[in-house]
């Protein structure tokens, strides 16, 4: 099984995920940063360095990854039916205990975001910036950033489960010592500070 290494110690690195308040953001300041993509966020901003997933299903079903298997930095999954060469797998633990230590596991249950934090962790991140992660869809009803039509309805319960898989994890981020902050101040998730997106960019570490 494939271990992380502390590729980016004591960086900042923005975790981007696909909720649409990222639209009204310029992604373009996030050049030379370390991204880490999640599932089809990787869309708006392609430059991004590694692009995680956790749902298997995004990746068999092409229609929902057009053009993903081009991508030029590093793809990692926590899907292990997933046997694509060009794919890395990593294993997945349950996040009732926080993020996970070993750098061959990252902790999840509903959100692959959750697993994208816990792989920056293991990178040697000290802040980890929020990018759309909004646990909401946005006034007009757009629920992702990149457009692209997802097949399956939402359920009842996947923003709250979201919202409560953040807050089982964020005491552990602390423990780590590693500062998360969320660049959307309207986010439903707020066991992370909400600080705004201009503020975030310009952050330098103490």
């Amino acid at each position: 099984m494939w271990a992380a290494e502390k590729i980016w110690p004591g960086e900042t690195v923005f975790i981007l995920a696909a909720g649409p308040s990222t639209l009204a953001l310029d992604l373009s300041r996030l050049k030379d940063r370390r991204v880490i993509a999640v599932k089809s966020a990787w869309k708006v901003y392609p430059k991004a360095d590694v692009l995680f997933f956790a749902d298997g299903r995004w990746w068999r079903e092409k229609a929902l990854r057009p053009g993903a298997a081009d991508f030029a930095g590093l793809i990692v999954t926590s899907a292990q039916e997933i046997g694509d060469p060009r794919v890395t797998r990593i294993a997945k633990v349950d996040p009732k205990h926080g993020f996970a230590s070993k750098p061959h596991q990252v902790a999840l249950a509903r959100s692959s975001t959750t697993g994208a934090i816990n792989l920056a962790i293991h990178f040697g991140a000290a802040r980890i910036v929020l990018l759309g992660v909004d646990a909401k869809p946005a006034a007009d009803g757009t629920r992702h950033n990149h457009r692209l039509r997802w097949p399956w309805p939402p359920s009842k319960t996947c923003w709250s489960d979201q919202v409560k898989e953040f807050e089982m994890v964020a005491p552990s981020a602390k423990a780590l010592g590693v500062e998360i902050v969320n660049a959307n101040p309207d986010s439903a998730v707020t066991c992370f500070p909400r600080v705004p997106f201009d503020q975030c960019v310009e952050m330098v570490l103490a």
